[in-house]
């Protein structure tokens, strides 16, 4: 090839390279862009974790001390009414009127609803005819006893002169005995009437027993409060199908429950139960009044214990002033109590069980941790008793992290 054809043929590839060089260069601009950022948040991470890794774990700590002489035990207990009952219909029928709702103070004696008994209404009119029929057939028993006995005394008569004659032979002694067999009959006529009578008498008794009984039910067609209280529940309303008695079909009509004063069940674990005694005071709080004690007293004790918890039921009475406290309510309740051995005690959430044992992390003056075989006591809810492994003024980490081991070192928040 000449040297005119090779000047040719370079001048024809001469855009082609420049046509991928420039499309080398956007590539390269491309991977740039990527990279440039990636790099910049990967240099952020790093200084992010080097900084983390320079920083001291913060761990709430508080001192190991010694529980008082005088001592309180906290123990969860239930509120439940003084009284609580379920009303029941003593009448079938309908309700006709309910007259107090959920909420409702009642009275004792106070209406709460009136059911409308048309069944029980006839049968009360059935009643009071069978009654007035039995009383005119002891009516007519009266008038047949006069009767037999009338009969009677007939007979005696005839038969005491029938035996005169036949002193004096006038009479045959056939005459005798026929006049004999009359006065028996008459007798037994007599003796029958008056058992009649004495039946027609009960039968008359017993028709008034069933009207009266019919009527003592239309009387609970009044449904009335029990006791003074508050309505709790209310399942029917007007119109409502209304079945006497409180199984089968039957259902409750309403709930009441009396408030003032309130009970409190309260489960004492057997290490207590020396410390509860009748008559004992207490006090009650509750989660939802948080500035307020509610006062109580020790009314009943089981003086036995449950074989599962091994806990005694211990039953107190709270006045309730105010009804600020419902039947349901969760409450901690507070005993006063000797601690004639005082042990120390660290927070609850202090604590560290695992396989290796039960442990306390504890932190010294040089803000420095280590880890602490410890033998527990009584577990008392919001503190633990230690029996040894601490001393008095340790500083106790409360809910260690992972980052909190031996020799680790801590920045100290006190509790």
């Amino acid at each position: 090839m000449n040297t005119v054809e090779q000047s040719i043929a370079q001048r024809g590839r001469r855009p082609v390279v420049v046509l991928f060089a420039f499309l080398a260069l956007i590539v390269l601009a491309g991977i740039a862009a990527g990279m440039l950022p990636r790099i910049g948040h990967r240099k952020v991470l790093l200084a992010a974790s080097e900084e983390t890794a320079g920083r001291k774990p913060v761990v709430i700590a508080s001192p190991v001390h010694y529980a008082s002489a005088k001592d309180s035990i906290d123990l969860p207990g239930d509120l439940q009414a003084i009284i609580e009952s379920a009303i029941f219909a003593r009448a079938d029928g309908y309700l006709k009127t309910r007259l107090v709702d959920i909420g409702d103070r009642v009275k004792l004696g106070q209406s709460m609803a009136e059911i409308e008994t048309p069944e029980l209404d006839q049968q009360i009119g059935q009643a009071r005819a069978t009654l007035a029929q039995s009383r005119a057939s002891l009516k007519e028993m009266e008038a047949d006893i006069d009767l037999a006995r009338a009969n009677l005394n007939l007979a005696r008569a005839n038969l005491e002169r029938w035996r005169h004659l036949s002193t004096k032979g006038v009479v045959s002694k056939q005459d005798l005995e026929e006049h004999e067999a009359d006065f028996a009959v008459k007798q037994a006529q007599a003796d029958r009437a008056v058992a009649s009578l004495a039946t027609a008498n009960e039968t008359v008794r017993a028709n008034e027993a069933n009207l009266h009984r019919l009527e003592e039910m239309k009387g609970f067609a009044r449904v009335a409060a029990p006791f003074d209280a508050v309505v709790t529940a209310r399942n029917v309303d007007v119109g409502t199908l209304i079945n006497a008695g409180n199984g089968g079909a039957s259902r409750e009509m309403f709930r009441v429950a009396r408030i003032q004063p309130l009970r409190v069940f309260v489960n004492v674990p057997q290490t207590f139960v020396a410390e509860i005694h009748d008559g004992q005071p207490a006090e009650l709080r509750v989660a939802e009044r948080p500035d307020e004690v509610f006062p109580a007293r020790v009314t009943n004790i089981s003086n036995s214990l449950d074989t599962n918890s091994r806990s005694m039921l211990v039953i107190l009475e709270t006045p309730n002033a105010g009804a600020k406290l419902y039947p349901g309510m969760y409450t901690q309740v507070r005993f006063a109590a000797r601690n004639p051995k005082p042990l120390l005690r660290i927070p609850g959430d202090a604590l560290i069980v695992g396989k290796a044992g039960t442990k306390v992390a504890v932190v010294g003056t040089d803000h420095v941790v280590h880890i602490k075989d410890v033998v527990i006591g009584q577990d008392l809810g919001s503190e633990i008793e230690i029996v040894s492994g601490l001393q008095a003024g340790d500083l106790a980490i409360s809910s260690p992290s992972d980052s909190v081991v031996e020799n680790a070192v801590v920045d100290v928040r006190m509790r």
